[in-house]
């Protein structure tokens, strides 16, 4: 009997303590050698018991607060200017956490698609560049995939510092970018990758906000129809495998689920101060490219409010050269122009990727140049830098004599035909908007377009196909964005 009893007395004890004391606990983004945002609040929190009193120290203060009913506490000091390293310390109770290595410079969020996911391993140039990759002020946060239905509070990821062992795996074009930007401007950097292959701007982007756009049921029909078929395909495929080890396995629902990723993967980050957010997408939503537009800005002024940052920088990378798949490709140049014109809205950036596509391979291996061409935009529109960092841009477009003359605003020095002779890659419209290639010549920092089959031009494009050959740059080597504009007669 007097067993029993001590039997249920101590679980009764572990019942009571396990209730009575929950662990304290840090938000994943607040790790050892995180960089936090300079110039903004520094933001510290997690979860301890409801109601419980949470201290942190941080560069000598400490600042107290409590635990709300749920167990969520935040904590804010005082923003700094870059510097560092520092230690936080956190208290509540008889627990103590210590975060070490921590230093306050920019964060920049790399996300979308595939393009972006393509890791530094893969380049081609990968063993130079994992093996120079050793930057101890520039800082690397990979956030594991994960689709929600709601929007989730943590995400699961740590910080690592750059070096040969750990750059590997991590976004080529947001290391290029990242250990750029810290090396020119000596400010320590952290990269957060939040990346998925194969996605829509829809899966980056809020319920609230998809409800609100009529183009957007289709994605929530598509994603319950395939969500619904998912588990017999699934079946199908467990028993295909057992004869076929090659058998295709299906993908699964979550990449065609609208609101997925930005629960898991983008909400949880807005807690976080971050100086901006490099973009590589839109080869998913070629298949609907004339939904882009409205796709695109959404995601765009949704992330601006989750952050709390109406003139957050947005950096966009236009879509490489592609033509190997067909139904896909021949829609690349419209996804090109709705991010080309995006990116000269207020705060918004291109880097040109036109001419280190591959014809046959929808995830280039020449990941350097885009990198580094975001890197120059951000040097310019956000650090406040003088340096060539776009392209040749039309200005001014005329007709006289059946010739159309497209003045550029060069972006650096004079326009240059790296080929010589003609120019490929310019059609003019005719009065009924059918495109007719068209020859083209420089004439200082104009080109001039004519066709013998166009009379009346009413438009001019140029490098407006998937895979197009492309010979106009400036004398800083920056590629002239594909383009298509009205002619005023």
């Amino acid at each position: 009997m007097r067993q029993k009893l001590s039997l249920r007395l101590f679980v009764s004890c572990l019942i009571l303590c396990g209730s009575a004391h929950a662990k304290l606990s840090l938000n994943s983004l607040i790790g050892d050698g995180a960089v936090i945002q300079r110039h903004a609040a520094i933001k510290i929190w997690g979860e301890a018991d409801p109601a419980a009193n949470v201290s942190a120290t941080f560069d000598g203060k400490e600042l107290i607060a409590n635990a709300d009913a749920s167990g969520d506490w935040l904590i804010e000091f005082p923003a700094k200017d870059a510097g560092g390293p520092y230690r936080i310390t956190v208290r509540s109770g008889d627990d103590t956490l210590i975060v070490s290595d921590v230093m306050v410079g920019d964060v920049w969020v790399c996300t979308g698609q595939s393009n972006m996911y393509f890791t530094v391993n893969k380049c081609i140039d990968a063993d130079a560049a994992v093996a120079e990759a050793s930057n101890p002020n520039l800082r690397l946060f990979t956030v594991k995939r994960t689709a929600a239905d709601e929007p989730v509070k943590n995400v699961q990821g740590s910080w690592l510092p750059c070096n040969p062992y750990t750059v590997g795996g991590f976004s080529a074009v947001g290391y290029f970018f990242g250990d750029a930007i810290q090396r020119e401007t000596d400010i320590p950097i952290g990269l957060i990758m939040s990346t998925v292959g194969g996605t829509l701007a829809s899966n980056w982007t809020s319920r609230e906000v998809l409800e609100n756009n009529p183009e957007a049921s289709s994605h929530f029909e598509r994603y319950e129809r395939e969500k619904a078929a998912y588990p017999e395909a699934l079946a199908a495929y467990k028993e295909a495998v057992k004869t076929n080890p090659k058998a295709e396995k299906p993908r699964g629902p979550e990449k065609r689920q609208p609101t997925g990723y930005y629960n898991g993967m983008i909400a949880p980050l807005f807690a976080y101060p971050i100086a901006g957010v490099i973009w590589y997408q839109g080869e998913s939503d070629s298949w609907q490219h004339e939904r882009y537009n409205r796709f695109l800005h959404d995601l765009i002024d949704n992330w601006r409010i989750g952050w709390n940052e109406p003139e957050m920088p947005f950096l966009i990378v236009q879509l490489a050269g592609f033509e190997g798949k067909s139904g896909v490709n021949e829609n690349y140049p419209e996804i090109r122009e709705i991010q080309r014109r995006i990116a000269m809205e207020a705060n918004n950036g291109l880097a040109v990727a036109i001419d280190v596509g591959e014809a046959k391979d929808i995830h280039p291996r020449n990941k350097r140049p885009v990198g580094e061409r975001l890197a120059k935009v951000a040097l310019v529109q956000v650090y406040g830098q003088e340096t060539p960092y776009m392209g040749p841009t039309p200005e001014t477009i005329t007709l006289a004599n059946g010739d159309v003359t497209v003045r550029f605003k060069t972006g650096a020095g004079a326009l240059v035909d790296q080929d010589g002779g003609d120019l490929p890659g310019f059609e003019l419209a005719d009065a009924s908007g059918k495109f007719f290639p068209s020859e083209a010549r420089l004439s200082g920092d104009s080109v001039i377009v004519s066709s013998p089959r166009v009379k009346q031009p009413t438009a001019v494009r140029y490098a407006w196909t998937g895979f197009p050959k492309v010979d106009l740059y400036n004398e800083a080597g920056l590629p002239a964005s594909p383009f298509q504009e009205s002619i005023t007669q």
